[in-house]
C-alpha cells in the first residue's frame, strides 16, 4: 500500500466494476482502484482526467501532466482524511458515496458512475470520453 501518488495509470488496465479503497491506519496508507475518465476539453484542448469517486479532476497539455495534477489533488485529500478519527473518516467517505465493506473491516467500495449519468455535461471534443483506471 502506498499513497495515491504511488498509484499507476495503465492504458491496458481493464476498469473494475466498482471502485475500491483499502485503508491502513498504521502509517495512514491507502490503496485501491479508482475509475478515471479522460477527455480533451473542447475549449482549451487540454487533457482532462476525472475520478467521479471523489469528484476530483486534473488537467494539462499531456496525459502525464493531467495525471500529475490529479494525483496531487488526491494525495492532498487523503492527507487530510488520514488525520481524522476512524469515525470521522467513515463519515467523510460516506459523503462521497463510499460504503464500508461488511466482510472486510478496512475496505470501502463505491459503485461505478456511468458515462450516461455524471459525464454527460462534460465539454469533451466530439463528446468522446475514455474510461481508464488508476491502481495501487
Amino acid at each position: 500500500m502506498g499513497n495515491f501518488s504511488d498509484f499507476q495509470y495503465s492504458p491496458n488496465q481493464k476498469p473494475a466494476k466498482k471502485d475500491t479503497l483499502r485503508i491502513s491506519r498504521k502509517g495512514n496508507r491507502f490503496a485501491g482502484h479508482l475509475t478515471l475518465f479522460k477527455f480533451i476539453d473542447r475549449d482549451t484542448k487540454q487533457t482532462v482526467v476525472y475520478t467521479p469517486s471523489f469528484d476530483i479532476s486534473g488537467y494539462g497539455e499531456t496525459m502525464e501532466k493531467a495525471l500529475e495534477m490529479l494525483k496531487f489533488s488526491i494525495d492532498d485529500l487523503f492527507e487530510n482524511l488520514s488525520s481524522l478519527s476512524i469515525n470521522k473518516l467513515r463519515e467523510e467517505l460516506a459523503k462521497y458515496g463510499w460504503k464500508k465493506d461488511a466482510l472486510r473491516n478496512k475496505e470501502f467500495s463505491k459503485a461505478f458512475v456511468d458515462i450516461d449519468g455524471s459525464l454527460k455535461n462534460f465539454n469533451a471534443v466530439d463528446d468522446k470520453v475514455e474510461r481508464l483506471s488508476l491502481v495501487a
